[in-house]
């Protein structure tokens, strides 16, 4: 077994245990029981010399993915930040905006970029590891702040009150230089998308940059998806849309390429050509590199998600 497959095999097996786990201890005793898993997962991690302070602990981790190896979860945020340089200029002053910022994964790494006059805010629908980081990150980096978004979503907030295709940013017109979201929007159906695209325009400042990721359906990537030949497998049609499982199509999703051009295009956001093509579909020259800088998954993934870099006009 590769070390790739092995370290998405440990994760998975790792968030079966905890979720068979949760089922057989009362909830009066979880709080305790989860912090006891922390305190000895973080000694197993510690005593092999893979602790870092900013780093959640493993309960933690798993609840955003596939990260059971913290060291896999550190190189994600690191390659992320050089990503946002190297592809779209991200600027040690700027004001970030990261969209489903989960416990802090990009921000981790940000802290070693972003210097005292930039800003940072994040948001996500999951309470505990926004809560983790902002008990965690804030207290170090007062610059950098974190809050929940009571959107509903099956795997992390089943209890939401609003749809994300409702969701109003909690942040004022003009706020931002750079907006980043990594492997959300599949994880969207189309009108969940629309909204927060037009919610990321609306919260840049004018010239303003955003990084999403997508699995982009057109005439190249199309056929090998409905082949059964992408990853993840998307066999199963959703309007024009592919998804993995038709009984929850945000469990994972592609997009038309041509509906987010137009998307972008009716929003105000000017995308950079060309887009930067990603492995999930197929492997060529031009995908290539931008598996290093991991903006759609976990660097135990050899599947990336293309990226749509994007100005505000």
């Amino acid at each position: 077994m590769s070390g790739t497959h092995t370290a998405e095999t440990t994760s998975k097996i790792t968030g079966y245990v905890i979720g068979a786990v949760k089922r057989v201890i009362p909830p009066s005793a979880q709080p305790g029981a989860n912090r006891l898993f922390d305190k000895t997962t973080n000694a197993v991690e510690s005593a092999l010399g893979w602790r870092e302070e900013l780093t959640p602990p493993l309960r933690i981790r798993i609840h955003i993915g596939p990260f059971a190896d913290p060291r896999l979860y550190r190189l994600a945020g690191d390659m992320n930040v050089e990503g946002f340089k190297d592809l779209a200029g991200l600027k040690p002053n700027a004001a970030f905006l990261d969209i489903a910022c989960g416990c802090g994964r990009v921000a981790r790494a940000l802290t070693k970029y972003l210097d005292a006059s930039a800003k940072y805010e994040g948001f996500d629908a999951a309470k505990k590891p926004v809560e983790w980081a902002q008990s965690v990150i804030t207290p170090k980096f007062p610059n950098f702040h974190f809050r929940t978004a009571d959107t509903f979503n099956k795997r992390y907030n089943p209890l939401g009150k609003m749809g994300a295709s409702e969701l109003i940013f909690s942040y004022e017109d003009n706020t931002f230089d750079f907006a980043f979201a990594g492997s959300l929007y599949t994880h969207m159906v189309p009108e969940e998308v629309t909204n927060f695209v037009r919610e990321t325009k609306r919260v840049l400042k004018p010239g303003g940059t955003t990084v999403a990721t997508y699995c982009l359906l057109n005439e190249r990537t199309l056929p090998i998806v409905d082949a059964g030949k992408s990853m993840p497998r998307l066999i199963y049609k959703y309007g024009d849309c592919r998804v993995r499982t038709p009984k929850d199509p945000a469990h994972f999703i592609a997009h038309p390429e041509e509906w987010v051009r137009k998307l972008y295009e009716d929003a105000g956001l000017k995308i950079v050509e060309p887009i930067a093509r990603g492995t999930w579909a197929e492997t060529t020259p031009e995908s290539m590199p931008l598996e290093k800088y991991h903006l759609g998954g976990s660097p135990s993934s050899r599947a990336s998600q293309d990226a749509v870099i994007a100005v505000k006009s």
